[in-house]
C-alpha cells in the first residue's frame, strides 16, 4: 500500500486544523498580573489578610473575636497547594496590606511573623501528606511591649 503525496497532505492538513485551536488559544492567554492574582484570592475576617482561593476554610477549626475596634482570632485553611509558593505569596501580599515581616523560618514548616501598628499575625504554612494546612493568627500587641524593645524585664 503506497500513500501518495496528496494523502499526506491531506492528513497534514487535517492534524493541522485539530492542533489550531490550542494554539490560538494559548496565545491568546497572557501572563497573569498581580491585579489578576488579587481577584483570584480572598479577605476573610481579616481585611488586611489576603488568602488565595485554592485554600478552604476550615469553619469548625477556626474563631475570630471581634469589637469595633479590631478583630482577633485563628483562620484555619486547607488545600492543595506547594508550601513555598505559599509563603512568597504571603510575603508578597502582607507588604502590600501594610504589614512588614519581623521573621520567618522555613523547611519543615513555614512560619511567618508580620507587624502592624498595634497588631501582630503569625502565619504557619504546614505541608501534608495530601494537602497543606495554613493557620493565620491575628492578636493585639502591648504599646508598652513595643515602646521597651530590647529592655529585659524581670
Amino acid at each position: 500500500m503506497k500513500i501518495t503525496r496528496s494523502q499526506v497532505m491531506a492528513i497534514v492538513l487535517f492534524l493541522l486544523t485539530l492542533l489550531l485551536p490550542g494554539v490560538l488559544m494559548a496565545q491568546k492567554e497572557e501572563p497573569s498580573s498581580a491585579q489578576d492574582k488579587k481577584q483570584r484570592a480572598s479577605y476573610y475576617d481579616f481585611e488586611d489578610v489576603l488568602i488565595p482561593s485554592e485554600l478552604t476554610i476550615d469553619k469548625k477549626n477556626s474563631f475570630v473575636y471581634g469589637t469595633s475596634r479590631s478583630k482577633v482570632g485563628v483562620l484555619i485553611f486547607e488545600g492543595r497547594v506547594e508550601p513555598t509558593s505559599l509563603a512568597n505569596f504571603f510575603q508578597n501580599n502582607m507588604r502590600q496590606d501594610g504589614w512588614r515581616l519581623i521573621s520567618s523560618f522555613k523547611y519543615r514548616e513555614y512560619l511567618l511573623n508580620f507587624l502592624k501598628e498595634d497588631r501582630a499575625c503569625v502565619i504557619t504554612i504546614t505541608e501534608k501528606s495530601f494537602s497543606t494546612t495554613v493557620e493565620v493568627r491575628v492578636g493585639p500587641i502591648e504599646q508598652d511591649s513595643l515602646a521597651n524593645k530590647g529592655t529585659q524585664s524581670r
